[in-house]
């Protein structure tokens, strides 16, 4: 599954159930919070370019997206920031306000470990290695409600870090994780499991 296709898609996964995700607050509602971490080669600064700033177009010249209604520009987003038009599915979401960007956010941290970074943002303790669960697990705790295993929904090869911890979450695995054999449909593994 390319990226881009997730992310058109990722709408589509919001009615997953009236208890997938509660927003706090009182009682459960039917809100939901989508987060999506893109691992790997993203740049950031050509999914929301800052185009309105005269800089970006001097700096990356030969990568920078085209200012808004220039051939294969950015989709205005407020006047300064542009989404890459590859997005342009997107764009009704945020014209309704059910869309949002976090642009240059990052960790008071000074690693430049790429894996410690990574671990902190997740674990939300910058500089502490040994936080034994994710921060959005954490927030599940929190939420009012019952705790079902479907109010945290990962989608992804493994739970992701940011996820671990005391509190119920389900991981649907998706790509070649998701059809491949597990030790347990080895049929040597399912006799010696019968045996017991």
């Amino acid at each position: 599954m390319k990226r881009r296709d997730f992310l058109m898609g990722a709408s589509l996964l919001l009615p997953v159930g009236a208890n997938a995700w509660a927003a706090t607050g009182a009682a459960p509602t039917r809100q939901k919070l989508v987060v999506i971490m893109l691992r790997g080669a993203v740049d950031g600064m050509n999914v929301v370019a800052p185009v309105g700033d005269a800089n970006y177009a001097r700096l990356r010249p030969t990568i920078g997206l085209a200012a808004p209604g220039q051939e294969g520009g950015a989709l205005d987003l407020d006047g300064y920031f542009g989404l890459h038009p590859a997005l342009a599915p997107l764009l009704p979401l945020w014209q309704q306000k059910k869309l949002a960007f976090v642009h240059a956010s990052g960790s008071p941290d000074a690693t430049r470990s790429h894996f410690d970074a990574q671990d902190y943002m997740e674990s939300a303790t910058p500089g502490r290695k040994n936080t034994p669960d994710g921060w959005m697990n954490r927030l599940v705790g929190l939420l009012p409600g019952a705790a079902t295993p479907s109010r945290a929904l990962s989608i992804g090869p493994l739970m992701p870090r940011i996820l671990s911890g005391p509190a119920a979450a389900v991981n649907l695995p998706n790509g070649a994780a998701g059809t491949r054999a597990d030790v347990l449909d080895r049929p040597a593994m399912g006799s010696a499991f019968d045996q017991m």
